[in-house]
């Protein structure tokens, strides 16, 4: 008998996720050391080997099934997984696993979870539905309670926390600056690391990216740094970026852990990001933050630390996206100080949702 059973967007290779797990495996054992935990992945064998806890496949229906029936708590999360932005396939199969531990008996929390976009009113309904039966929601930014008020979502008991992520540590100084020199980065100017994605079929944003990234070599002279974060995904992007542009930039295109990636991350002078987690990863090491938003997640995490955008990729300006740069690299030092006075109370929310996900699974 296992006492949680975690879902999610696991076994990916996308480093923000593989942040969300590591953190949620590291909180709970703060609070219950030989807790025993079976993680849902789409490669069972490599999250079993990386993260030293029991798997199952996350596609395969029987094992699902199996794994439910040997758990006491089932957590959906983190990560924005309630959603049909990515499609309703996805989400339903993330109400369909919640609707199935409930129906065979289980406690059920959504752990620091962003919600939404939820578009179809199919959707809208059924998850209304659905998510109304579990005991407990951790939210990870004020946006998405907005979103649980709207779905008419009253009966679990609702906590507004932080993601996860923000526990996490990054390597030591010394082996993050092997990672850069090893990838042909020399600290002899700022960094200023970027993260991109691909999103949907707009490619405007891509040129606006490359352009600014030679003024900012070019009049702020700082190097900039693509990091991928979903491999290889993520590096195919960074690669056509760099063809656009007339100063070569910097691209980490190794894959490396969650903590070595946090070390290379705490190397920026500034993180420009659509990726949620390098803005995450930037806020919480006191890096200068400012958000690309494709995704309403990266805006609701943006309004929850009071950080700019410089607004969205599918409709994005290119002075205005200037004029954010320059605001924020001239006011780096009073942004640093910001992000430091919040990181504490960030950290203790983040590990309250391990407190409410082991109190519930002792009632």
């Amino acid at each position: 008998m296992y006492d949680i059973l975690i879902s999610g967007y696991y076994g990916f290779k996308n480093s923000g996720d593989d942040a969300i797990l590591m953190a949620i495996l590291d909180n709970l054992r703060t609070y219950k050391k030989d807790i025993k935990i079976l993680v849902l992945s789409k490669n069972p064998e490599e999250t079993k080997r990386i993260y030293g806890v029991d798997t199952a496949d996350r596609f395969n229906f029987s094992e699902v099934i199996k794994a439910i029936k040997s758990s006491k708590l089932f957590l959906t999360g983190g990560g924005n997984l309630i959603q049909d932005e990515s499609s309703t396939r996805s989400l339903m199969y993330y109400l369909s696993t919640i609707w199935m531990a409930k129906k065979l008996g289980l406690k059920v929390m959504l752990y620091s979870n962003g919600i939404g976009a939820i578009d179809k009113k199919v959707n809208r309904l059924i998850t209304s539905r659905i998510v109304n039966k579990v005991d407990v929601i951790t939210l990870r930014e004020e946006k998405s309670l907005k979103e649980i008020e709207s779905l008419k979502i009253t009966k679990p008991q609702i906590f507004v926390t932080a993601d996860p992520a923000f526990t996490l540590m990054p390597c030591e100084d010394e082996e993050a600056s092997s990672i850069l020199a090893a990838e042909g980065i020399i600290k002899n100017k700022p960094l200023v690391g970027i993260s991109i994605r691909k999103w949907k079929n707009f490619q405007g944003y891509q040129k606006q990216i490359a352009e600014a990234s030679d003024y900012m070599y070019e009049n702020l002279n700082v190097q900039p740094v693509f990091i991928p974060m979903h491999y290889p995904h993520d590096v195919d992007i960074c690669l056509t970026i760099a063809t656009m542009m007339k100063n070569k930039p910097k691209i980490i295109k190794n894959k490396y852990s969650v903590s070595q990636t946090l070390g290379i991350i705490k190397n920026m002078d500034m993180i420009i990001g659509m990726r949620l987690h390098a803005l995450i990863y930037g806020a919480s090491l006191q890096v200068p933050v400012l958000g690309l938003i494709y995704d309403p997640k990266v805006e609701g995490f943006l309004e929850y630390i009071n950080q700019p955008t410089a607004g969205n990729v599918e409709n994005l300006n290119y002075e205005h996206f200037i004029q954010s740069i320059n605001e924020v690299w001239n006011n780096r030092q009073q942004i640093k100080e910001q992000l430091s006075a919040s990181k504490q109370l960030l950290v203790d929310k983040a590990l309250q949702n391990a407190e409410i996900a082991i109190e519930l699974l002792n009632k």
